[in-house]
């Protein structure tokens, strides 16, 4: 009953078929991060948004987006957090253009996020709220899967133990700067690069052979 409340409240659905049968080191992935002004994902505003791709343990630095996304209202502390000021974000990129060009990853793209939940729910109320065309997004979460990690090895997971920097941290990964939406979608793609090579070195693994992870997940937008 859980799973299936699971399923219903974050809108898990099977495995696109384009991506199923791909092996791991090939497969196209979009790293995308959000900075929110809250983790109450019915009010939450996104501050700035960063993403890239890349593929074949590779990172596609060309690739790169950042932008400071246009907000309102009360921001709380998160231009303190994330180094901006109030005169950044009244200057910044309206979101509409930012998901417009996110769209164009809809289909060729597997999305790696670290805390996929999180994010995906913000993206589905803006995408509501701005009528965009409904889509489905295939997911990767490092953080769920670093959750089956540690499970797997310690039988439970310590507080703290699976953000983004501890998990770095397991795999010998450098410190990377924190609460910025570019440096956070570089380190959640190097991660989920570590994890996959300790999980499968000869990289023959592909999407169905990590569903039971729970870190394998589609999402519709909209």
């Amino acid at each position: 009953m859980l799973d299936f409340l699971k399923k219903v409240l974050l809108g898990q659905h099977p495995i696109a078929e384009r991506f199923k049968h791909i092996r791991y080191p090939e497969l196209p992935l979009l790293s995308l991060d959000l900075e929110l002004t809250s983790l109450d994902t019915n009010i939450a505003r996104i501050t700035s948004i960063g993403w890239l791709t890349g593929s074949n343990y590779q990172v596609d630095l060309a690739s790169a987006e950042y932008n400071v996304i246009r907000a309102k209202g009360d921001l709380q502390q998160s231009p303190v957090i994330h180094g901006l000021t109030a005169k950044d974000i009244k200057l910044g990129a309206h979101i509409r253009e930012r998901l417009h060009i996110l769209e164009s990853y809809v289909e060729s793209h597997v999305w790696v996020l670290h805390n996929a939940a999180l994010d995906m729910q913000v993206l589905n109320r803006l995408w509501k709220d701005l009528g965009l065309k409904q889509v489905k997004i295939t997911t990767i979460d490092t953080m769920l899967l670093e959750v089956y990690v540690v499970e797997k090895a310690h039988g439970l997971v310590p507080k703290g133990a699976v953000v983004l920097d501890n998990a770095r941290k397991r795999y010998g990964l450098a410190a990377t700067p924190l609460h910025n939406a570019l440096d956070d979608a570089l380190a959640t793609l190097t991660l989920l690069y570590a994890q996959l090579y300790a999980l499968n070195k000869r990289g023959t693994f592909k999407m169905t052979d990590l569903a039971h992870t729970g870190a394998i997940n589609t999402y519709i937008l909209g």
